[in-house]
């Protein structure tokens, strides 16, 4: 049976696909397809496509954050070396580039990557909530900081969305490294405060970097690249 556009069931489900749109968009979310004049196109080379450039980006901007961060705040290097702390994700190893990487299903490295980024959900929140408490931190830091949580996000969801579609459903994995930092970031002093900061950020940069490299493995062997 053909709906009506003016029955209510078609404008029922044409409010559903518009927020979903939506979400997507917002969320920076890699959609399970690709939407071209009103309609769905979509393979797994395209979303892979799409979730390495988000990496990209997410990279990219990690780096900045980084750099802005490092030069505002460090006073001494020396200090900070001093008071760096492993990754909460450091038990979380990705096979490095090699031929240990190649051999490894992509599957594998999917799940990986999205523990990883599942990893930094909670302290990617209370990086942008907590950090408007440091004295004369720049907006631009703010800024940056609130665009690399948004678009892990979406990332998270893109990788979720291509781990489907290749097993045709998944049972997420919960156990992934836990954080326990919170009480740094809130100390009342404000170098606890500080090294609380730069060590999440440095963490974050160095993670987000693994992430990029595994998913543009993944694209690669899934393309059949000869130089991956």
């Amino acid at each position: 049976m053909q709906l009506s556009v003016t029955h209510p069931c078609y404008r029922t489900l044409l409010l559903l696909l518009v927020s979903n749109l939506l979400l997507w968009e917002n969320e920076a979310v890699v959609p399970l397809c690709l939407v071209r004049n009103g309609l769905c196109f979509g393979s797994l080379e395209e979303m892979l496509e799409r979730a390495v450039g988000l990496s990209e980006e997410i990279s990219k901007q990690a780096f900045q954050l980084f750099t802005e961060f490092d030069s505002q705040y460090t006073q001494s290097q020396q200090l900070i070396n001093k008071n760096l702390k492993k990754c909460h994700t450091s038990s979380l190893e990705l096979p490095k580039p090699g031929s240990q990487v190649m051999q490894t299903h992509p599957i594998t490295l999917l799940k990986l990557v999205r523990k990883l980024l599942n990893a930094w959900e909670v302290p990617l929140n209370h990086l942008v909530n907590n950090l408007p408490s440091l004295q004369n931190v720049r907006p631009t830091i703010l800024s940056k900081a609130r665009e690399i949580k948004a678009k892990s996000a979406g990332l998270l969801e893109g990788v979720k969305s291509i781990i489907i579609q290749m097993q045709n459903g998944d049972t997420e994995d919960q156990n992934y490294p836990g954080w326990s930092g919170l009480a740094s970031l809130q100390s009342e002093s404000e170098d606890v405060r500080l090294f609380a900061y730069y060590n999440m950020i440095r963490c974050e940069c160095r993670d987000i970097q693994r992430v990029e490299t595994a998913l543009k493995i993944v694209k690669c062997l899934i393309s059949n690249e000869k130089n991956c």
